[in-house]
């Protein structure tokens, strides 16, 4: 509590300043409304469930994105990892998804998959894969060779051997996997939603940026930057929970 209490004097600061600024008249209203009226936004978004229904589209939109992405990107590296052909085949596919910005695709895929979920979900799942795919294939690779001997010395199937030895060894690095992808998920959902719309934070904030609703604007940037607090601070724990056992 002591180390949380810290580490939030520098945010009260800011905070203080942010609105003795906006109060003065420095700023005007509309580029900088006080921290009091956006919160008084905020909380009335959140009592007339403005800010729960749009938090929870992009939720749907950004997570069911990122389980794919994981899925798929554990499956690849692993994949990668053990199997020279599929190393050859998708090596020069990861390092081109890794540098290529995925935010450009937004025309390509409204165009193929309209501006529903899908159309979000798929390229988030397709900007999140590759930093899984690449720590999980890092991880893969790393694992000690005597567990791997040990394991197939005693009849221990391919398939059995991958579950059971070379996934949960490389379990540290697909956590950081995770941690890389899941802000990269909120980051392609948000602005996917700013530019097609189909409701969601996104577009929440780029309605209120259209309509001249400062407050509204900022509301919505608060309430994404909570919700990719909170899920950063969940998967820390989870992590944390899922090392430790694994330890044991």
């Amino acid at each position: 509590m002591r180390a949380l209490a810290a580490g939030s004097y520098s945010l009260l600061l800011v905070a203080a300043v942010w609105e003795i600024v906006a109060r003065a008249g420095v700023v005007p209203f509309f580029f900088l409304p006080p921290l009091s009226v956006i919160a008084w936004t905020f909380w009335t978004q959140l009592l007339d469930g403005v800010l729960v229904q749009e938090t929870m589209v992009t939720l749907l939109r950004a997570l069911t994105g990122f389980v794919i992405a994981v899925i798929a990107g554990v499956l690849l590296g692993v994949g990668m990892a053990r199997y020279k052909v599929i190393r050859w085949f998708f090596d020069p596919i990861v390092a081109v998804g890794l540098s290529v910005p995925t935010l450009t695709l937004v025309p390509a895929f409204i165009l193929w998959f309209g501006i529903g979920h899908e159309s979000k979900i798929l390229l988030v799942a397709l900007s999140s894969v590759w930093s899984m795919a690449v720590s999980t294939y890092n991880g893969a690779r790393h694992v000690d060779q005597r567990l791997v001997w040990s394991a197939r010395a005693m009849g221990t199937p391919e398939g059995k051997l991958l579950w059971k030895v070379v996934i949960p060894a490389a379990t540290p690095y697909i956590f950081n996997g995770m941690q890389v992808a899941l802000p990269i998920a909120l980051i392609v959902a948000f602005v996917f939603e700013m530019v097609a719309g189909g409701g969601g934070l996104g577009f929440l904030e780029i309605m209120a940026a259209r309509f001249f609703k400062s407050p509204e604007l900022f509301a919505a940037l608060f309430a994404i930057l909570l919700v990719g607090v909170a899920l950063d601070r969940l998967l820390r724990l989870i992590r944390a929970r899922v090392l430790v056992w694994m330890n044991e």
